[in-house]
């Protein structure tokens, strides 16, 4: 169920630009699934969908245009490097939800 988040979470950043956006909904979608008896633990439940947030890029990012003014690069550098860099953050917050506690 942990993955099931991640998609709709994702979908919802790219599409509103707005990560809290996306985590409410995917919560929101969610919840009569956690409801029904899972043994799953609901902060990592959450911690799944939140890295399912992070992933790609969205273009009127204030991250994004931090990065490419702080380092100079220009907005196809920025672009790339930022895409990379939350696409991975987004990965290993899943893999660490993964591992987290099932349990009640």
């Amino acid at each position: 169920m942990l993955v099931l988040g991640r998609p709709p979470a994702l979908l919802l950043f790219l599409s509103t630009g707005s990560g809290a956006v996306g985590i409410v909904a995917a919560t929101g979608m969610l919840a009569p699934l956690a409801a029904l008896g899972s043994r799953l633990h609901t902060s990592v439940l959450v911690a799944a969908v939140r890295a399912g947030s992070l992933g790609l890029n969205y273009l009127n990012h204030a991250g994004l245009w931090s990065v490419k003014a702080s380092f100079g690069m220009t907005l196809g550098q920025t672009t790339k490097s930022h895409v990379a860099i939350r696409t991975s953050v987004s990965a290993c917050g899943l893999r660490m939800a993964l591992l987290g506690p099932t349990v009640r």
